[in-house]
């Protein structure tokens, strides 16, 4: 399931990543169409504009030459009106060629010579006026030739520029024009296959945990019997079990006191049937114990970790003085989110561990400290089993006993697996551990254990800090 959720993740993210960057593409040639239009436009608006410029002079200019004829002064107003409506005709081209450099240029010199020629024509119309042209007017009329001549000349020149530039802006946007459908339609193609092909992929895996959710509720419901037979089991063992122990106690028990001279023989069998009958009176009253931590619906609440300590040192007291172990905390413990009940049986569990697990000959002294660390500073391994916040109140509680290998860390919270010690003296039940990682699972947290044989035990808890 995991491999899938990758390849429909990675099928997304190449199909964005191609979407994208045929967005961009796209947006490219709108961007270029865009500015080829515009280019288009510019070189449209500036032959326009040098049309009227080319108009205005000649107009200015036949005028200037009809008055030269007949002295007409009805004919110069085209003279003036055109004058002045030249020069912003060309402050109008100046912007339109401020990126082109050779236009510039041109249109400087254009600018110069309509600007000469404008005056010549003045002082033509001037010296007709008053009779006096007669003098250099061929002299006059061969310059202003040669003025149109050099201006008619740049004009041509500017205007053959503009129209190449706009032919070539043309080709451009019609090529854009030509590949803009083309782009849309690859992209919606694409498009249309990538969403296909994922929803076939999230139908197929809607279908498949469809399939799962049914399978999963068949189990949950088989676990659900499973779990009211366990309970059923656990009722027998609680209850129809523990009357012919007791029985079998019993009768030992009577067995001994009325037949005084049984064979010695006989007496140490008693005795160990006796022993094995309270054995396994134990057995299914921790087996009960286990089970009903592990269906426990109760509500966690704010305990002092402290408070729940005392307790169970006094009730562990008689204990603790035969064995002259000594208890010793070294910090303040925290207040955590917890079931009382089962925290106590935790306290519990662990203490009398040390007790049991004691060096012949040398005092018990079980060592309790607390700390506060983030979860990067735990190990990886433990990382991956604790669950909770990144935040633990860290639990030691170390003793002095006989300790234990290390390579027998993992089965000793396994049921029933007995830790026993070098010199065969004691043999555990091979249950209390696992009731500690059953409660530190319950509290959504761990529990550690390392040791060094001959010198002691470490288990370390940790809780999440709940916010």
């Amino acid at each position: 399931m995991k491999f899938r959720f990758q390849y429909i993740y990675g099928l997304f993210i190449l199909s964005f990543g191609i979407l994208t960057v045929l967005a961009l593409m796209f947006y490219k040639r709108l961007s270029d169409s865009t500015l080829v239009s515009n280019e288009v436009e510019r070189n449209y608006q500036t032959m326009v504009l040098l049309g009227q410029v080319d108009a205005y002079l000649k107009e200015a200019i036949n005028a200037e030459h009809a008055f030269m004829l007949v002295r007409d002064s009805s004919l110069l107003e085209p003279v003036w009106t055109s004058a002045a409506r030249i020069k912003p005709i060309i402050d109008s081209l100046k912007p339109l060629v401020n990126g082109q450099s050779t236009q510039a240029v041109n249109l400087t010199r254009l600018e110069g010579l309509v600007t000469t020629r404008l005056s010549m024509a003045k002082d033509n119309i001037a010296k007709a006026a008053r009779n006096t042209d007669s003098g250099n007017l061929s002299q006059r009329l061969l310059q202003t030739r040669v003025n149109m001549a050099d201006y008619q000349q740049l004009y041509e020149r500017m205007q053959a520029i503009e129209t190449a530039a706009k032919r070539a802006s043309d080709s451009q946007k019609l090529i854009s024009q030509r590949n803009a459908p083309n782009y849309l339609y690859a992209t919606f193609i694409f498009s249309a296959i990538c969403l296909t092909i994922s929803f076939m992929f999230i139908i197929r895996e809607l279908t498949k945990r469809l399939e799962f959710q049914q399978q999963l509720q068949q189990q949950v419901g088989s676990l659900n019997r499973a779990n009211a037979e366990l309970e059923q089991l656990t009722n027998i063992a609680s209850h129809h079990l523990q009357e012919p122990l007791r029985k079998i106690q019993t009768f030992s028990n009577q067995v001994t006191t009325r037949f005084k001279d049984l064979p010695e023989e006989v007496n140490l069998l008693l005795g160990k049937m006796d022993a094995s009958a309270r054995h396994m009176h134990g057995l299914t009253r921790d087996m009960v114990r286990y089970s009903s931590l592990i269906n426990t619906s109760e509500t966690l609440l704010q305990i002092d970790l402290n408070y729940v300590l005392m307790k169970v040192a006094e009730q562990m007291d008689e204990k603790l003085t035969i064995r002259q172990a000594r208890l010793v905390i070294t910090n303040t413990l925290p207040v955590i989110k917890g079931i009382p009940s089962q925290l106590a049986i935790l306290f519990e569990q662990l203490i009398d561990n040390s007790i049991k697990f004691a060096r012949k000959d040398v005092s018990p002294v079980i060592t309790i400290t607390h700390e506060g660390l983030t979860g990067n500073k735990i190990s990886e391994k433990i990382v991956s089993v604790l669950l909770g916040g990144t935040a633990y109140h860290k639990i030691t509680i170390s003793d002095n006993g006989m300790g234990f290998d290390n390579k027998y860390v993992d089965k000793m919270f396994y049921l029933f697996q007995k830790l026993e010690s070098p010199q065969g003296i004691y043999q555990s039940k091979g249950i209390g551990l696992p009731m500690v990682q059953r409660i530190m699972i319950n509290h959504g947290g761990n529990v550690t254990a390392s040791g060094i044989a001959g010198e002691g035990a470490v288990f370390t808890l940790y809780f999440p800090l709940q916010r």
